[in-house]
């Protein structure tokens, strides 16, 4: 029986298989999003964190604690989205903008599955 069904047999296992095939233009893969990388840092300032506000009102510096603004990691990406980076409790995040205004939060495996900086890794 099997001899007799052999050629039908043979050409519904390679449509099974060809089936099973599919070319680049029906994949479901995602190209990442390119971006630029900027930092930006203030040329200058001081915090100045006081226990008594008057010191502080005053100028009275001597029982504060100095601190200096921290620099900010932006990402500006072909998408026409602006990203900036953001570590809170050791967890970081990125706010993305749109040029409509729109914003969205991404953790960071979903942002460095999304986008990408060209030449770098994202850190």
């Amino acid at each position: 029986m099997i001899r007799r069904h052999r050629k039908k047999i043979l050409l519904s296992l390679c449509a099974l298989f060809w089936s099973g095939c599919g070319d680049d233009s029906s994949s479901n893969s995602k190209e990442r999003i390119a971006c630029d990388f900027d930092q930006i840092c203030p040329e200058y300032g001081i915090f100045y964190e006081c226990e008594n506000e008057q010191d502080k009102i005053s100028g009275n510096y001597e029982n504060c604690t100095m601190s200096y603004p921290s620099c900010s990691d932006v990402y500006y990406c072909s998408d026409m989205t602006d990203c900036f980076k953001m570590t809170n409790n050791n967890t970081t995040t990125f706010e993305c903008r749109d040029k409509q205004g729109n914003t969205t939060n991404y953790t960071e495996d979903q942002f460095n599955s999304k986008y990408y900086v060209d030449g770098q890794l994202i850190h």
